[in-house]
């Protein structure tokens, strides 16, 4: 089973740090929303993040310091009858805090696969990103943004 996941974090710079990840089955019915409580101040993000990713942070029961992540998320993914593979629109600047996040690993779930599926960027799948958007998505909100991943991938692959 493929699970989009997307993050969002304090800058594209060289330490940045994890503010939110979410995650969305294949099918759509499941999803997973965490934001990280102590991970960052509002004057370690740049200007975008501060403009453009904290206004559509939730809080509530999203919120949860890191050391609960590993946890949190593990037993998400253990929950699935089949073995999962993640799938992201940035290897880059996503798969990292996959790593991060399971870094011990003793902590890597079984069903995980070891690296990710990759959504190969083109007109067809940015389209499909951006028609979902426009029907009601938050950009730069981290399970918003799986979702539209989500979206592209499931109407590129329908053809």
């Amino acid at each position: 089973m493929l699970i989009f996941f997307d993050t969002e974090f304090t800058e594209l710079g060289l330490d940045p740090q994890l503010i939110s990840i979410g995650l969305v089955t294949e099918d759509g019915q499941r999803e997973l929303y965490v934001e990280l409580d102590d991970t960052y101040e509002i004057a370690d993000c740049s200007d975008f993040v501060r403009e453009f990713v904290l206004p559509h942070l939730q809080g509530g029961n999203a919120r949860m310091p890191l050391q609960e992540l590993p946890l949190k998320l593990g037993n998400w993914l253990e929950a699935f009858e089949e073995p999962v593979q993640l799938a992201t629109d940035s290897l880059h600047w996503d798969w990292p805090w996959i790593q991060k996040i399971f870094s011990d690993p003793n902590l890597w779930p079984i069903k995980l696969a070891a690296k990710p599926l990759i959504l190969v960027q083109n007109q067809e799948l940015e389209l499909a990103i951006e028609t979902a958007f426009t029907g009601g998505l938050r950009r730069h909100h981290a399970l918003d943004d799986a979702k539209a991943n989500r979206l592209g991938w499931l109407a590129t692959e329908s053809r």
